[in-house]
């Protein structure tokens, strides 16, 4: 397990609870470099501070402790400790739902550029549409745990076959007053995750619900170019 952990890390949702209150950042990225032999120990300081200036962290930050940042430094820190151990995945694990919308963009930017920087493969999970558009490549859309629909940002953002994927794109609120919306209502409550319902998991709030989809789990298929949906709807 110590090597896969180097390989991959992850970034939590919030920014206040997941870093230690008692270590400060120094000790916070210091440690996983120490832990896995990163770099000889007598190189870890500067190693530190090299990652600090890519995360945007002042050298001066190294002294001090979680609780004199704000919330999009701290996550900064939760960033720049997630790639000290220069992993190939990373997790973002809603890596801005708990930041301020100015400050997102920084984090989302910041994200985008180290990518870029260290070549690095993200697993981004997120319920804001606008960042998951400005940041994927590829995208799930998944309902109780499981995977309803998957293919390029393109395809799913120009073509949503799923029932879900498509109530999803019509809660997006435009920014003009004049347009009007087609917004696909669901009604019902959501099932319980624990106890999922049989069948299709959708199917007790989709509008175009079948007598199948409440017996028969529908299978997973290909519908072109690696765009992928389970929906009986789509057997035709």
């Amino acid at each position: 397990m110590r090597e896969i952990r180097k390989k991959m890390q992850i970034i939590f949702q919030d920014p206040y609870s997941s870093l230690p209150p008692r270590s400060t950042v120094g000790g916070i990225l210091s440690e996983p470099v120490q832990v896995h032999n990163i770099v000889p120990k007598a190189e870890i300081k500067d190693y530190v501070l090299d990652l600090m200036d890519k995360c945007g962290l002042r050298d001066y930050y190294y002294e001090r402790y979680p609780h004199e940042f704000s919330g999009g430094q701290r996550q900064r820190i939760c960033i720049a400790r997630a790639l000290s151990v220069n992993p190939s995945l990373v997790v973002c694990d809603e890596p801005v739902s708990a930041l301020d919308v100015s400050i997102q963009a920084q984090i989302i930017n910041l994200l985008k550029k180290l990518q870029e920087e260290m070549n690095l493969t993200y697993v981004f999970i997120s319920h804001d549409l606008s960042v998951v558009k400005f940041i994927s490549d590829k995208i799930g859309v998944m309902y109780l745990g499981a995977m309803m629909e998957f293919g390029s940002k393109k395809d799913i953002f120009d073509n949503p076959l799923h029932p879900y994927t498509q109530a999803l794109f019509s809660a997006i609120p435009y920014p003009d007053p004049d347009v009007k919306m087609n917004r696909i209502i669901l009604n019902g409550d959501i099932p319980s995750p624990a106890n999922p319902p049989k069948g299709c998991r959708f199917h007790t709030r989709c509008p175009h619900a079948k007598e199948i989809c409440k017996h028969v789990t529908p299978e997973y298929k290909e519908y072109g170019n690696g765009h992928f949906a389970a929906c009986h709807l789509l057997d035709k």
